[in-house]
């Protein structure tokens, strides 16, 4: 099989002619005899090892051109001992405010993060905010001005590039996804946790109209992908499972959105993927009604998933990648550890099909690589059905 075939196959919980490994990268340096200068080079140097590539396409955003933006940085006082990265959003029908602490973090630097001013949609955000961009309804107004349709000319250009992309992905074989929705998670990038959670609890209506906005440009985005092509539509779950929202409040604001853009994708001819590693086993069944291929980034260490209860429920109906941690199992992990950790992934996920070993998120500039050679050695032992 290609690397395309190959995926796709286990996408559709079927068994194809190997269990396939899968390896996403955020800020990974790797050994010198894999290391690459294009995206030709990763998909070959991956193959090499035995793991599947993907190739990404990402839809155009832009702001509304009336929107005027403001960054400053203001030094610690007494009060507040880090320096505060502050943006105003000066649109239209009003101002938005982010503030955010500079916690000094530099792990993140390898993935491509620069600590030089507030982003609106970050993950750095969420924990060290200290004034969040939307608070209440008021300030609903201003967001179609932040999340504007892109201009024609970006569509244009877009296009081109899709059609490029698309070509590479087809000459190599691999697997074309696509990363543009983003849901709930852009609504606690712009709210924080406990002010999005609130807000479902106390404030339905208001957060009701927020998620109203944001499926909005999801759709817009996820129509661009399928028509370019992707195979793969993915949608960001990481802050929509159960550890933050009851499963009543899942279904009455995330579920409807995920059912409309899983059945925009089947319309085109593509998967469906949600990305979630924490808090999945209240939802399982969830997610089974809404139509879900795949559960993306499964974790039995930092997730909690019970893989036999995940296997048990969802097998032939969504397939899963993922069934090891990253963080844990290959960061601090011995090597028995992280055998141990691909036999039982292998061995319960694996039997029957629908099935994609991969780190739990991915590897991180500080992961080992004498972890990750760990991982494909036990890989090589099991990933063929028939042995």
């Amino acid at each position: 099989m290609t690397s395309r075939e190959r995926m796709l196959t286990a996408m559709s919980c079927g068994q194809p002619d190997r269990v396939p490994l899968h390896f996403r990268l955020f800020g990974f340096e790797p050994p010198e005899h894999l290391a690459w200068t294009n995206e030709a080079e990763r998909i070959e140097k991956w193959a090499s090892v035995g793991a599947d590539s993907t190739v990404g396409l990402h839809a155009p955003s832009r702001m509304h051109p009336d929107v005027r933006v403001r960054s400053w940085r203001e030094e610690p006082t007494a009060d507040e001992p880090y320096p505060l990265l502050c943006k105003e959003y000066d649109t239209p029908a009003g101002v938005l405010r982010h503030v955010v602490r500079e916690a000094g973090d530099s792990f993140i630097q390898g993935a491509g993060w620069h600590a030089d001013e507030v982003h609106l949609f970050d993950d750095y955000n969420v924990p060290r905010a200290k004034e969040h961009a939307v608070t209440s309804a008021e300030d609903l107004a201003k967001l179609p001005y932040i999340l504007s349709s892109p201009s024609d000319e970006q569509v244009a250009e877009f296009r081109a590039r899709a059609r490029r992309i698309t070509a590479f992905a087809d000459k190599h074989g691999v697997l074309l996804d696509g990363w543009r929705s983003c849901g709930v998670d852009a609504a606690i990038w712009l709210c924080g946790v406990q002010g999005a959670v609130l807000a479902a609890v106390d404030k339905p209506e208001f957060f009701g109209e927020l998620i109203d906005i944001l499926h909005a440009v999801d759709k817009r985005n996820c129509r661009m992908l399928l028509d370019a092509g992707v195979d793969l539509l993915i949608r960001r779950g990481w802050y929509e499972g159960a550890h933050f929202w009851s499963p009543e409040l899942y279904r009455r604001f995330f579920a409807p959105c995920a059912r409309e853009l899983t059945e925009m994708a089947h319309q085109a001819g593509a998967k469906f993927a949600c990305t979630m590693s924490t808090g999945i086993m209240p939802l399982l069944d969830d997610f089974k009604e809404v139509g879900f291929d795949v559960l993306y980034h499964v974790d039995p260490v930092q997730g909690g998933a019970d893989l036999a209860v995940v296997k048990r429920k969802l097998g032939g109906h969504i397939a899963v990648l993922g069934g090891m941690n990253s963080a844990i199992t290959l960061g601090r992990g011995s090597r028995d550890e992280i055998r141990q950790a691909v036999f039982q992934a292998v061995g319960v996920l694996g039997p029957g099909g629908g099935f994609i070993l991969s780190p739990v998120d991915c590897l991180f500039p500080d992961t080992p690589w004498e972890a990750v050679e760990t991982t494909i050695e036990a890989w090589r032992e099991v990933c063929d059905y028939d042995a």
